[in-house]
């Protein structure tokens, strides 16, 4: 009975949303200046070929923020060693941040126009928790499971659904004359003291957050994802939870908006600085390509090495001669654009890396 009286008390916060913000207009001028550095990235760049190399850093940086430890360098080698025929003996903490991002990659594809419903995020909770034990992937909690957040009981189970139909609207309300970060950051604070899921929850929240500031068009991509920030304050961040939970009071919620803001204006700013860093990559390693192995085959291998900076030739062939694409990656060796990893031996695949563009990950 104690446990239950303990219980969150879900409502809306006891603040205007419209109340003077003193870090709203740094914060929306650093996201709206991240946001034009990512339109202006070249062709080549866009699409899901940066966005890879991001979410990757993402999967890391919101596992670690749950204790567990996964390199994007370590989810890149997964991938390669997935791919081939080879029995592979996965890392058990590798698997569970490989499947944030499989989540993370699913997300971002909801089209513009669908509503974060509850049936969407039992897809995206589904893909997140596939095989883990005691999860219940796809499905709010339900009595008498107890969910904590904070370290203290959440929302009562019996009243998850409705509290989340009531969150879910919130997202979808026009922002209002404040925009869009205020929202965002209320509804994720919002997302975890309900904890509607029996696991997961933390990088469930973090996943929509990027969703909601496309979606209330603060950014134009799903791509302003901010767990590398998030982790960095990771003791503050779990500490203002706690506070709302603990009292919720107006200035609780003041000091929480107040944060994300800087978590937002911090991090878009990293991110703009990392997009431009990868656009220099991208051009140097390019024009070595070219130079190496010719126009057709930086047309064909150059976006692949960005989504994936480690691969084995069978990965990059798609629809070319495999013979052909063995010519153009023993060039690139030559030319040292691109390094053997994992020499090939009877039926293990070579693994190659481009180093210029693994490099990159380097990075939460």
């Amino acid at each position: 009975m104690a446990a239950k009286e303990s219980c969150y008390v879900y409502r809306r916060p006891p603040i205007r949303l419209t109340r003077g913000w003193e870090r709203l207009s740094s914060a929306t001028a650093a996201v709206a200046r991240f946001d034009s550095v990512a339109i202006g990235l070249p062709d080549a760049l866009k699409g899901v070929t940066y966005r890879d190399l991001l979410f990757r850093m993402e999967a890391s940086s919101s596992s670690a923020i749950e204790g567990v430890e996964a390199s994007a360098r370590q989810l890149i080698m997964d991938e390669v060693m997935a791919g081939t025929d080879e029995p592979v003996s996965r890392d058990e903490q590798v698997r569970e941040a490989a499947r944030s991002l499989a989540a993370m990659r699913a997300a971002a594809d909801l089209p513009a126009r669908r509503p974060i419903s509850p049936s969407f995020l039992f897809e995206i909770h589904t893909l997140l928790m596939e095989g883990a034990r005691g999860a219940h992937p796809g499905k709010f909690r339900k009595p008498p499971y107890v969910g904590y957040a904070a370290g203290r009981p959440a929302v009562d189970s019996a009243l998850v659904a409705k509290c989340m139909d009531d969150l879910l609207g919130f997202m979808a309300e026009d922002p209002g004359p404040e925009g869009p970060l205020v929202r965002v950051a209320i509804a994720h604070a919002q997302f975890e003291l309900i904890h509607p899921f029996h696991d997961g929850n933390g990088r469930m929240g973090r996943m929509l957050m990027p969703l909601h500031l496309m979606r209330a068009g603060a950014t134009t991509e799903p791509n302003l994802v901010l767990s590398g920030q998030l982790y960095a304050n990771r003791e503050d961040y779990r500490q203002l939870l706690a506070n709302l939970h603990k009292r919720g009071a107006e200035g609780d919620w003041v000091a929480w908006v107040e944060f994300m803001l800087r978590i937002m204006r911090e991090q878009a700013q990293e991110h703009a600085e990392f997009f431009q860093l990868i656009r220099k990559r991208f051009d140097e390693v390019s024009k070595a390509t070219v130079e190496a192995a010719g126009q057709r085959a930086a047309g064909h291998l150059l976006p692949k090495f960005l989504a994936a900076p480690a691969f084995t030739v069978p990965s990059v062939a798609g629809d070319q001669n495999r013979v052909t694409v063995h010519t153009w990656i023993d060039k690139l060796v030559a030319a040292k654009v691109v390094k053997v990893e994992r020499p090939g031996v009877r039926r293990r695949a070579t693994i190659y890396v481009c180093p210029g563009l693994m490099s990159l990950l380097g990075r939460k």
